[in-house]
């Protein structure tokens, strides 16, 4: 098992459509996992910025958090100022929004901002947070597209993510949008045979261990290709359709533990979902 990292923050990855308007039980446990005072929200994903950037900016201010900022980040010529820079060196979260996980990376990917996030989370604590394609792009690689033709050979792309999480593939909406088969086409090409699909109103926790903890109404798939009794992938021209057996599966809720250096669920808190009664953070 890999060690834990001294002072790493932790990495929450969010489905998307998470509740922003009533009990926030996943914004809740976000912001309780550092005691964060100071939030920054990155709405750059989305064609709306300043739309999303205030939606989140009201959610946040509603459970207490006072200490807001907002950067509107649509070029990459205008990501790593020197005020934004300030921003990130005084922030306890990062929040990624949703929209296009393509669009996001094209901005900010290798920028002094992006690179400036991923030393602070490394060495000093910071919490980075997505939701959506805020979460996909997180991973490294990084998928997109092929929702409705998940098993025809080449209709998942994939793109280089930010990489604060490593050889795991994370997808979002995953119940709600049927992507279970996008996922796993992914992983029959050999790129990594992990992935991790989120529902809605979901989250996973993960610590600097590579454990991690489920908050929220929805499932989380774990997926694995590592032990394949069958697959055509390798021998199937591009649009034909593949065919695959013995996929590991695992279906996790609201309170679940898994390990993902041995990928085994290790333990599950009999927790209440609600804002008050929820799995204790991990250190």
């Amino acid at each position: 098992m890999t060690g834990k990292i001294k002072n790493k923050g932790h990495l929450v990855l969010i489905g998307g459509a998470e509740d922003r308007k009533g009990e926030k039980i996943v914004l809740n446990e976000l912001v309780r996992i550092n005691n964060a005072r100071n939030v920054v929200i990155i709405p750059s994903a989305t064609l709306y910025p300043a739309e999303c950037g205030e939606d989140y900016y009201f959610a946040f201010r509603d459970i207490g958090l006072k200490n807001i900022d907002i950067l509107d980040i649509r070029k990459s010529s205008d990501a790593s100022t020197p005020e934004n820079l300030k921003k990130i060196d005084r922030a306890d979260m990062i929040f990624f929004t949703g929209g296009d996980q393509v669009r996001l990376t094209k901005i900010l990917l290798k920028t002094h901002l992006t690179e400036r996030i991923r030393e602070r989370f490394e060495k000093e604590g910071l919490t980075i947070a997505g939701t959506s394609a805020g979460a996909s792009a997180a991973a490294n690689p990084m998928t997109y597209d092929g929702d409705t033709k998940g098993l025809i050979k080449g209709s998942v792309k994939y793109a280089e993510g930010f990489g604060f999480i490593e050889n795991i593939t994370i997808d979002t909406h995953f119940v709600a949008r049927g992507r279970l088969g996008r996922l796993t086409q992914f992983l029959c090409n050999g790129y990594t045979n992990r992935g991790i699909g989120i529902g809605e109103n979901t989250s996973i926790t993960i610590s600097a261990d590579n454990r991690f903890y489920v908050t929220g109404s929805g499932i989380v798939t774990v997926v694995s290709t590592e032990h394949l009794t069958f697959s055509n992938f390798d021998k199937i021209e591009e649009q034909d359709r593949i065919i695959i057996d013995g996929i590991r599966l695992g279906f996790l809720q609201h309170g679940a533990e898994f390990d993902m250096d041995n990928w085994i669920t290790i333990g599950y808190q009999n927790a209440a979902l609600s804002k008050t009664e929820m799995p204790a953070g991990k250190s």
